[in-house]
């Protein structure tokens, strides 16, 4: 059949719906290899990778900078990385992060700023999220905690997942160990910590101030229950030796349209019989050793009152 002399606009719509194409599809459409060329050196059209034509002057949108990064790292090729946990709903993902792609260990492709490509002999089950195809939850997250800088990045992260349900530390942990080594280190870490009942940075730093503490075991997160097993209140921690909690007022999860939802949750540990002291986030930094004085003053306040009998379970 001979070759087309002329592509129409609707044939290119056809093919590319957001205007992002390969060259051999554009040739194999019926234009010709030296008229994309020329597009491209004028201006009318970009080329974001080789082989990869993006047919407008103007910058590209999210999309079709993913569907290039694909489109350009071939067959089979996954996102992965921030933009996938992005698309599984989860916030606490680093911003301006590259695009993270999977490609087949044989196949070689070049990273640059804007895009890591990473060649991996187990690539991972994807699903469809804002109609793209991308890596399940897990990898997801795995990806992006252990090229993630910041401890407390990968706390974040990682805690969001855990605490919104949408996986759980051994699916996290499986999916660790499956996987590359590299970076992991304190992903594991974090992982302990979560399951512990860690579920925010504040938390972390609750955690480690605790440690210093000289006081008994805390648990972090636990559901307390009154006798006849009528739920009473899940403190950020809890030493059940006395029956303590602690508080950390974060903006973010006690924001000022809570207060009175939280006046109500403290006044019910106290009536329970529950000592409760509590703290800004931001003070377990600026102040350490006067948060720690005031933990074990409320501690020793706690141990002489006798201990209200509750039924506590650690966090799952």
């Amino acid at each position: 059949m001979p070759r087309r002399s002329r592509v129409s606009a609707a044939d290119l719509s056809a093919l590319a719906p957001i205007r992002v194409a390969r060259v051999a599809a554009l040739v194999a459409l019926g234009l010709r290899p030296d008229t994309i060329a020329a597009r491209v050196r004028s201006g009318q059209w970009q080329r974001p990778f080789d082989g990869v034509i993006l047919m407008q002057s103007g910058p590209p949108t999210r999309e079709q900078e993913i569907c290039a990064a694909l489109l350009y790292c071939g067959e089979d090729a996954v996102l992965s990385g921030p933009e996938a946990a992005r698309r599984h709903g989860l916030r606490k993902v680093p911003a301006n992060a590259a695009l993270h792609v999977l490609v087949p260990e044989e196949r070689r492709r070049a990273s640059r700023p804007d895009l890591l490509v990473e060649r991996t002999s187990r690539l991972p089950p994807t699903v469809v999220r804002d109609g793209v195809e991308v890596a399940v939850l897990e990898r997801a997250v795995v990806d992006t905690a252990r090229r993630t800088d910041e401890r407390e990045g990968v706390l974040a992260l990682v805690a969001e997942a855990v605490q919104r349900r949408r996986t759980t530390v051994d699916r996290l942990l499986e999916e660790t160990d499956a996987g590359s080594r590299r970076g992991t280190a304190v992903v594991r870490e974090i992982l302990t910590e979560v399951r512990d009942g860690i579920r925010s940075v504040a938390e972390g730093w609750g955690r480690d101030l605790h440690a210093r503490s000289g006081l008994p075991t805390m648990l972090f997160n636990p559901r307390l229950y009154l006798p006849g097993h009528r739920f009473l209140a899940c403190p950020d921690g809890y030493i059940d030796a006395v029956g303590m909690a602690w508080e950390h007022h974060s903006a973010e999860f006690h924001p000022p349209e809570r207060e009175d939802d939280d006046a109500r949750r403290v006044a019910d540990m106290v009536a329970a019989g529950v000592v409760v002291v509590s703290h800004r986030p931001r003070r377990l930094l600026s102040e350490p050793d006067r948060v720690l004085d005031e933990l074990r003053a409320y501690y020793r306040l706690a141990a002489s009152r006798p201990r209200p009998e509750l039924v506590v379970v650690p966090a799952a």
